[in-house]
């Protein structure tokens, strides 16, 4: 799970393989919003659910084709005949707007989100229209059966709908309240009981569909914080070498640089392990700054940084360079000192073997190359002074 975006009007990426685009209708953006303080880089994942529970979705579809077909069989009368091919039509396209989605996600393609909401709304009209013509009827052997399917419909939807809260209660709401309508209008006074079940049943389906929302808020948030954990360094909040690795594997620049700071142990001897700190955070936020949004920026170790980038966003290799080396050797001014430091930086391009362990070590090989060409140019100036 990587890489969220924004949920208003922005397509999602909730997986690695799948996205789903957010509602375009106000009304069905405020119903799937999940409420509350959920952060906003988790409403992909949420909406990603509504599309989820596929087992739970195509077994109330079988079971509520089945009953709409029995109550037309038992009552062969025009307005149960009309409801049953409803029922078809409208769990078939159900069906095929779910598995559309699901394609058209996985090839990252926009998705027909409204429709599969408004299809799923459409169905809780039907249940309730069921529900109601059929006690209207009378034929009470075929009202108990259609007042246990609209009740097991109901919590189906509850348990599809959960991480939408507002759409959950308004499937359940369409499904129940005509059952309720009916039985008041039903003449009979042991019907009156439904009066009495159903709002406690929308009560109870309600404050679980909120429960397990916040429930999986929660564990969605936990999951998100772990994650970031295992692939961040903790100190620079840079990636680790882990994320470095999960980078990687999506990276398609064609630079790499292999930074390894200058005199940092003395740093540290002469000022202490918080100062240290204090001066990796402040490396960190400068070559963020320097290499800009789109080149990845990660602490493996110590005093060492890699950075992944690409000569179309940065510009010639050698150029990216020295204005890493200049900006490093700007004075840092700390809260407990003001240090003048500098970086050792090789290169590697892609090209031959496109492995990271292939373009960091051919990077290390350049960082060394430099090192010696440095120590060589002291050693001669040395020479020459003394020689002088």
């Amino acid at each position: 799970m990587i890489g969220i975006t924004a949920y208003l009007g922005v397509p999602v990426q909730v997986r690695e393989s799948l996205t789903f685009t957010p509602p375009a209708i106000p009304v069905l953006r405020w119903l799937t919003h999940p409420g509350g303080n959920t952060p906003p880089e988790l409403h992909g994942k949420l909406l990603a659910t509504l599309f989820g529970n596929r087992p739970v979705f195509f077994a109330a579809l079988v079971n509520s084709i089945t009953v709409a077909g029995i109550v037309a069989l038992h009552r062969p009368e025009s307005a149960f005949t009309w409801w049953f091919a409803g029922e078809v039509v409208i769990c078939l396209v159900r069906g095929a707007v779910l598995l559309s989605a699901l394609s058209r996600a996985a090839a990252g393609r926009p998705t027909p989100t409204d429709l599969h909401l408004a299809m799923s709304l459409l169905w809780g009209i039907s249940i309730g229209v069921g529900a109601f013509l059929t006690i209207g009827s009378r034929d009470w052997t075929v009202a108990a059966i259609i007042c246990l399917s609209a009740a097991a419909m109901a919590g189906g939807s509850c348990l599809r709908n959960y991480a939408a809260p507002r759409f959950a209660i308004l499937v359940i709401l369409l499904t129940l309240a005509p059952v309720m309508l009916a039985a008041a209008m039903s003449g009979q006074p042991v019907m009156l009981i439904v009066l009495v079940q159903v709002p406690f049943f929308l009560l109870s389906m309600t404050m679980g569909a909120l429960r397990l929302n916040r429930l999986l808020v929660a564990t969605m948030q936990a999951e998100r914080d772990n994650e970031y954990r295992a692939l961040h360094d903790p100190l620079t909040g840079l990636l680790n070498r882990a994320g470095l690795e999960r980078g990687f594997a999506d990276w398609r620049g064609d630079i790499l640089l292999y930074l390894d700071l200058d005199g940092f142990k003395q740093i540290n001897d002469r000022h202490g392990h918080a100062t240290g700190d204090s001066l990796l955070r402040e490396y960190g936020r400068r070559l963020r700054s320097i290499t800009g949004p789109a080149a990845l920026v990660a602490r493996i170790g110590g005093d060492e940084f890699v950075i992944l980038a690409d000569r179309a966003m940065t510009g010639d290799a050698e150029a990216l360079r020295t204005a890493i080396a200049a900006a490093l050797h700007q004075p840092f001014v700390l809260p407990e000192a003001t240090l003048c430091s500098g970086a050792s930086i090789g290169i590697a391009c892609t090209g031959g073997d496109p492995s990271l362990p292939a373009l960091m070590a051919a990077a290390d090989r350049d960082l060394y190359a430099m090192k010696q060409g440095r120590a060589e140019d002291h050693l001669l100036r040395t020479a020459d002074r003394v020689g002088g």
